[in-house]
């Protein structure tokens, strides 16, 4: 495994879908480990973020002798694409020294660990976690007792349950389930029948669509809520199993579904059945958004990955040049974005695109 810091490499190849909070889909098959130089696209990730979080213009001390990095898993998969240009966007404007991205192309900690150790071993100033495994709880603690600050993004943590974590930046995905219910109930018209679908019932999954039923029988309770159905993280299956519930329920106008891949698995459905179907999933990714733009769902939440990651920089960058963190906990808003507001976002994924095609 090579790591080259501020070099141009490929990225490999999208990935087509996302299990947004708990990342337990394989990608691509082999383990790489590259770094990234600045590149276009941060003036439209700037405006992208500017709803939920505005990054340090000005590094807080001289940072241009210093490395950052970026240590996780699946590293071509279009969400955590953003959450990578997030990372490198900000570190590159706060004018680090050398800002690397190290991760295997699978969800296999193993190989992310055995990165990490070898990023321990050759040194850096900082490190920003992008999503977190139990597994890598000693290699955190040692880079913690090395004074090296590391920062989670995406994922909440319970202070002390990493050592060696000094922060998080990420998001409460409650409040985007129940965000999509007032959206979703008000497009219903307070009536009908709302679906919802999950990759897999797991507390993160789980919460989206516990908030989601809570507000949507507070706000509507005329509207029925059906229990969950898992719609997993096959595309045909999903696909399938969707048209199937559609068919069982010719009333159902409204859903929700709590997993990345579900706005894409929810378009081919309303494709094979006709049916218009007010639906909200997370992720702004590319083929996310075309499902929105063309018609075929309703919306999308705005997980910040982008964001998180730019305020994991600052976090990091702050505590490099001697400003520890006042608190531990960093949730950013996750709001529902319709047709009308995608144009900063897929700024940012042409931006990502421009810059993968320039390096293969």
């Amino acid at each position: 495994m090579v790591q080259e810091s501020k070099s141009v490499k490929s990225w490999g190849k999208l990935l087509a879908l996302m299990c947004a909070s708990l990342l337990i889909v394989a990608a691509c098959s082999s383990s790489t480990e590259e770094a990234t130089d600045s590149g276009s696209g941060e003036d439209a990730g700037q405006t992208a973020a500017a709803a939920v979080y505005t990054p340090l213009s000005v590094a807080p001390c001289d940072l241009s002798e210093k490395k950052i990095h970026y240590l996780s898993v699946l590293k071509g998969h279009p969400t955590l694409r953003l959450w990578q240009q997030g990372f490198y966007d900000q570190a590159n404007a706060l004018g680090f020294g050398e800002v690397t991205i190290a991760s295997p192309d699978e969800a296999d900690w193993t190989k992310a660990i055995a990165l990490g150790e070898g990023i321990l071993a050759t040194g850096t100033d900082g490190l920003v976690l992008g999503f977190v495994d139990p597994s890598e709880k000693d290699l955190i603690k040692r880079f913690g007792d090395a004074g090296i600050p590391a920062v989670i993004g995406h994922v909440q943590a319970k202070e002390g349950e990493y050592p060696g974590v000094i922060a998080y930046a990420a998001f409460n995905p409650a409040e985007w389930g129940a965000a999509a219910a007032e959206v979703i109930g008000e497009n219903m018209g307070g009536t009908g029948t709302a679906a919802i679908t999950q990759g897999g019932f797991n507390p993160v999954e789980d919460g989206v669509a516990a908030a989601f039923t809570s507000k949507m029988k507070e706000l509507y309770p005329d509207i029925k809520v059906l229990p969950a159905v898992e719609e997993g993280f096959d595309l045909p299956s999903s696909i399938s199993k969707i048209v199937s519930l559609l068919t069982a329920n010719p009333d159902v106008t409204g859903a929700i579904s709590t997993t990345g891949a579900g706005p894409v698995a929810w378009a081919g459905a309303v494709d094979e059945t006709g049916r218009q179907v007010n639906m909200i999933g997370p992720d702004m990714t590319r083929p996310n958004m075309d499902a929105v733009r063309d018609g075929k769902i309703l919306g999308l939440a705005a997980q910040p990955g982008y964001e998180e990651h730019q305020m994991a920089v600052d976090i990091v960058a702050n505590a490099i040049c001697g400003n520890p963190p006042t608190q531990f906990a960093n949730d950013l808003p996750s709001p529902i974005v319709l047709a009308d507001g995608l144009a900063p976002y897929f700024a940012v994924v042409d931006a990502i695109d421009a810059r993968v095609e320039a390096e293969e």
